[in-house]
């Protein structure tokens, strides 16, 4: 593999996860600079259309929530020139309010993409969404109270939170400027 072939799968990698952030993140703009503006996206049956019809259905049901992790992990992409196909598996946490409390909805499978280097920017044309399991849980706090015991003691208990923010003002935008 060659320093080009190298810089390619970087990029590529960068968006896979540039998504994952901008969702968590709620960020719109950057969620959305990871698809071509002719991009498509299948996350049937869910939703099947543009990648910007996507992301206005999208936007409020994750609005809801209370949080989102995306995670993507083992990648293969196949170079082919200026496309490429490419494989990674995610999970997801979905929490949400409930009368009692909170659910985590935990769920994984993979992203199929095609992707395009258009004008030397890499960006994914269609994205097929595989859904291959999922799971609700009840939100179960580090401290039981039923049993009155803490799961983990604070070494630090007087220090200062930083509280995770779905949008710019999370903590992560100090460290790391949006250039896309």
């Amino acid at each position: 593999m060659n320093l080009d072939e190298l810089s390619d799968l970087a990029e590529i990698n960068g968006v896979l996860f540039r998504y994952c952030r901008g969702l968590d993140r709620m960020d719109k703009e950057l969620t959305r600079s990871c698809w071509h503006a002719d991009g498509t996206d299948d996350h049937a049956p869910l939703f099947v259309g543009t990648a910007d019809d996507f992301l206005e259905w999208l936007w409020p049901v994750h609005a809801g929530m209370e949080l989102t992790r995306h995670v993507v992990t083992n990648v293969v992409v196949d170079l082919q020139g200026d496309r490429a196909g490419t494989e990674c598996y995610w999970s997801l946490t979905f929490r949400t309010a409930t009368n009692t409390g909170s659910v985590d909805t935990q769920s994984g499978g993979r992203y199929v993409d095609m992707f395009e280097r258009r004008d030397g920017v890499w960006a994914i044309t269609h994205r097929r969404s595989i859904r291959e399991w999922s799971r609700t849980d009840e939100v179960v706090e580090p401290t039981d109270p039923a049993k009155g015991q803490r799961l983990i003691e604070a070494h630090s208990p007087g220090a200062e939170i930083t509280s995770p923010a779905r949008d710019r003002s999370d903590y992560s935008y100090t460290a790391l400027r949006a250039t896309y």
